[in-house]
């Protein structure tokens, strides 16, 4: 099979990789890696870069204020972003999740007021799904959303939402109809997080990061603070969630950076006079993350191929890709963890004794709460069982 892009894909490619080179400096690199309200970091004078250039929203319609550029585009922007660690995860919510759900459910009013910014990269938002008794199961949300006159009044709390702190929009699921069977009584609501009545409790992940629980009393935002149709939400969300999981194509550069690393530090480094490579089972550790690469690249090339092609977010293929990420993804921080032993585990305040500044034991503390984003691993194997094989439930 022939990977070579067209000539003009290439082209912006170099463009957005002399602009890494030429923007990212050692110093906001280091966000990606070491900062800790935001995972991956976020640098706002980058992102609001990327927004002046379009590069943001590449593949939005015109009219929204996309490019209408073609996925490859997408694939080379983001294969370039990831290769060199471009501190902008806190975007990537507004432009991959929030974004979407705007420009297929809200009115043309809404658009207008919530999509310019996210292009410009001057918007961020949080994601308010996972509450204390609803988790993979989002169709049991109790977040109460009350028609009061032209209002709506919130009642309840939301889990784990990342960098709402800091956030402008905040995206919630809510429970609008407690009548209705569960699956058709939600609605999706957006609302100004520092709105009186919410409060917000950070919470501190493993790998230090800060997440929130966040309480809503009798907090009033206007009626068309709705977006899509009242009490279809979960079905919007679905859509939503499927086009997220077709976002991120170019992750797989990411990981063969990894590979590479962890391949100069077996040829590099000796144990008891040995270089590490020459032991058959970091040999074999190393050629296994290699095929997991591959194979990641495979099927993030398959998904832009089908998305390239005109349709929707394909929910098998990103189905497949999400598990293929989640579980080989954490078999492989455990093998570059179990090679490296003591030595991956000194930071940055050592860096003559730490070869990769505790990349990976940060990665193994966040791994296994990263791998539940946007579905957990047993959820997604289970869209896998029904959906792409055909078994019974």
């Amino acid at each position: 099979m022939d990977f070579t892009f067209p000539a003009e894909v290439e082209e912006f490619r170099k463009e957005v990789r002399e602009f890494m080179e030429r923007e990212l400096t050692p110093e906001i690199r280091d966000e990606y890696e070491h900062c800790t309200d935001y995972p991956h970091g976020f640098n706002k004078a980058i992102t609001r870069k990327l927004g002046q250039r379009g590069w943001l929203t590449l593949t939005w319609p015109k009219e929204v204020g996309g490019k209408d550029a073609s996925v490859w585009e997408r694939v080379v922007f983001d294969e370039e972003m990831a290769a060199h660690h471009c501190p902008i995860a806190a975007h990537q919510v507004s432009a991959n999740f929030a974004g979407p759900a705007v420009v297929h459910f809200a009115t043309d009013e809404q658009k207008q007021k919530l999509l310019p910014p996210i292009t410009r990269g001057e918007s961020t938002w949080g994601i308010g799904l996972t509450e204390p008794n609803a988790g993979t199961d989002l169709a049991s949300v109790e977040l109460r959303a009350v028609r009061d006159g032209d209002d709506w009044v919130l009642n309840g709390s939301k889990m784990f939402t990342e960098h709402v702190q800091d956030s402008d929009h905040y995206f919630l699921i809510t429970r609008t109809d407690t009548e209705a069977p569960k699956h058709r009584g939600v609605s999706i609501i957006v609302v100004d997080p520092r709105t009186p009545g919410i409060t917000m409790v950070p919470l501190w992940t493993m790998d230090g990061y800060r997440v929130n629980q966040v309480f809503f009393e009798d907090v009033r935002v206007p009626g068309d603070a709705l977006i899509g149709e009242e009490n279809r939400g979960f079905y919007h969300l679905a859509m939503t969630l499927n086009t997220m999981r077709s976002s991120g194509l170019g992750g797989w550069t990411e990981a063969q950076g990894d590979l590479d690393s962890l391949v100069r530090y077996a040829m590099e480094t000796a144990d008891n006079g040995t270089p590490l490579i020459e032991d058959s089972w970091v040999a074999d550790g190393i050629a296994d993350f290699a095929i997991h690469v591959r194979i990641s690249r495979l099927l993030a090339y398959r998904v832009a191929s089908m998305l390239e092609s005109g349709g929707p977010a394909p929910d098998k293929e990103t189905a497949v890709r999400g598990v293929w990420g989640k579980v080989y993804g954490q078999k492989h921080i455990k093998f570059a963890n179990d090679m490296m032993g003591m030595a991956g585990q000194v930071g940055k305040y050592s860096p003559e004794h730490a070869p990769m500044l505790a990349r990976w034991q940060r990665r193994y503390m966040g791994g296994i709460a990263g791998a539940h984003n946007g579905g957990t691993p047993e959820n997604i194997l289970n869209t896998v069982a029904l959906r792409v094989l055909g078994l019974p439930r």
